[in-house]
């Protein structure tokens, strides 16, 4: 489905946006990704269903024996090629003992889509993957940045779900793509295409919500987030004074709080030397991409920090 030939009316900034940033989005070349084998005794199971614009989509459990069968989290990825992406998160989830649902977004991953087509083509995905299921069991929802955007619509529109964990997550796309294009001109012209793209929640006000919500919600954010702004997240969160809403606030993170401090250096290091390398025209086949990121730590690029999710599963546990 190409969702731009509906709305030619937002012009050629809306057909690059499309192309730049809510695209289609595979594996990278090269990129180390985990899978459930790679965690020994780590249980996957994988679905499909069609969501409510007829799109195939995939969805999946993981869990260890003896999973605590009276919850279901469900995590939401941040953008990228899917959950594959976020098999380090998904496993200290599983190993705490919960049943970890999860899925790959509209044009992402295993899913079927031409591109993802909007910031909120996922909160579609995930309120149409939940009116699938019909879950008997309290759910918590656990999101990363457009992960944790999504988690917390989906909380704000439901009201069988109570508890939200949000990493790095923006409050709103205006504050987002305020935040990350800076030009005005544009933002508006991007703005009222996602307004169009999936009209059915553009309108969500996460801030109203977040005033007055008995719903219990973590956010853990970095300081130095160079995508979603402390001062756009925590800072208003903070100022809203909700006792339902606690905050984890750390520093040198940058948009991954979850990771450890040398993950987040090794992270960065590599992918600034590999953008560096492919604007130098040195990386340009695939053979090449294979080739840099052979030798790439999978284990040192993604470690997890421990305590912060024995403070999420603290959180989730609390009476």
């Amino acid at each position: 489905m190409a969702f731009y030939d509906i709305i030619q009316d937002v012009g050629i900034i809306a057909k690059r946006y499309i192309k730049d940033f809510v695209r289609r989005y595979n594996k990278e070349v090269g990129v180390p990704y985990y899978s459930h084998l790679d965690f020994k005794g780590l249980h996957q199971e994988s679905f499909t269903f069609t969501n409510s614009k007829g799109i195939e989509i995939h969805y999946f459990y993981y869990y260890y024996d003896n999973y605590k069968d009276d919850i279901v989290i469900l995590f939401c990825s941040g953008i990228g090629p899917g959950h594959t992406a976020y098999l380090a998160e998904i496993n200290q989830l599983a190993k705490r003992g919960y049943k970890v649902l999860t899925l790959d977004y509209t044009g992402c991953g295993e899913s079927k889509g031409e591109c993802l087509a909007s910031l909120n083509m996922p909160t579609l995905d995930v309120m149409d993957l939940l009116d699938y299921l019909k879950l008997d069991k309290p759910i918590v929802l656990v999101g990363h940045s457009l992960g944790g955007y999504t988690s917390l619509n989906v909380l704000n529109l439901r009201k069988d779900i109570c508890i939200s964990i949000v990493l790095s997550g923006f409050l709103s796309i205006d504050s987002l793509i305020f935040n990350v294009v800076k030009n005005r001109f544009i933002t508006s012209r991007i703005l009222k295409y996602e307004r169009k793209a999936v009209i059915e929640y553009y309108g969500i006000d996460n801030v109203k919500y977040l005033e007055t919500t008995t719903d219990r919600i973590l956010f853990v954010h970095s300081k130095d987030d160079p995508m979603v702004s402390y001062k756009s997240s925590i800072e208003v969160i903070n100022n809203l004074n909700n006792p339902s809403i606690k905050t984890i606030t750390l520093n040198n993170r940058m948009h991954n709080p979850n990771y450890t401090d040398d993950a987040v250096k090794y992270l960065n290091n590599v992918f600034t030397k590999y953008n560096e390398l492919i604007n130098k025209k040195i990386i340009k086949t695939d053979e090449d991409k294979i080739r840099y990121f052979k030798n790439v730590s999978i284990e040192k690029l993604t470690e997890q920090d421990e305590k912060i999710f024995d403070e999420i599963a603290s959180f989730i546990e609390m009476k």
